[in-house]
């Protein structure tokens, strides 16, 4: 009769232990790699639909957000997240600036525009438009413009500048 090495009661705590801290090193080397293959892209902004709530104003819901997309995608150095996959991914949510911020975390976007316009009267609008960093959700700066209601894409080539001149990536 054959007998097979036992081990020792004192090895297998040991090898154990062994294990689990190759499965962690393991663990924290994925877990690095995988966060920098998901980094925000400094250069990316997520454009959210802009908060309207005056009658007769829907155009410049989405079409704001659009007109400033495209304005930031022909203007590097940043680029836009086009509107096509904001209007995929866009939850809305009580509070818009943590939707915005939840837009930009998904897309990829390293900062996140929500805005809000207001019409002033017959013939002009005023637009609050605050940018927002998506890791840290700090409020990096803020603009109040007030413009003309028949210029839209005059609008999003002002704040498409206000962008590239105050949040250098």
């Amino acid at each position: 009769m054959t007998s097979t090495p036992q081990a020792s009661p004192r090895r297998l705590p040991l090898a154990l232990g062994g294990v689990a801290l190759l499965l962690a090193a393991a663990g924290a080397v994925s877990f690095v790699r995988y966060a920098r293959r998901h980094a925000p892209n400094p250069r990316l902004v997520a454009v959210a639909p802009f908060d309207v709530f005056a009658p007769g104003m829907d155009r410049w819901r989405v079409g704001l957000a659009d007109a400033l997309t495209r304005r930031l995608a022909g203007a590097p150095p940043l680029e836009a997240v086009p509107q096509a996959v904001v209007a995929a991914t866009w939850r809305s949510a009580p509070r818009p600036e943590i939707a915005a911020v939840e837009l930009a975390r998904r897309t990829g976007a390293a900062v996140a525009v929500y805005g809000r316009v207001d019409p002033v009267d017959r013939d002009s609008v005023r637009v609050n438009l605050i940018v927002v960093e998506a890791l840290s959700t700090r409020v990096l700066f803020g603009v109040v413009v007030r413009w003309s209601a028949a210029d839209l894409d005059g609008l999003a080539g002002e704040l498409a500048e206000h962008l590239r001149h105050r949040y250098p990536p």
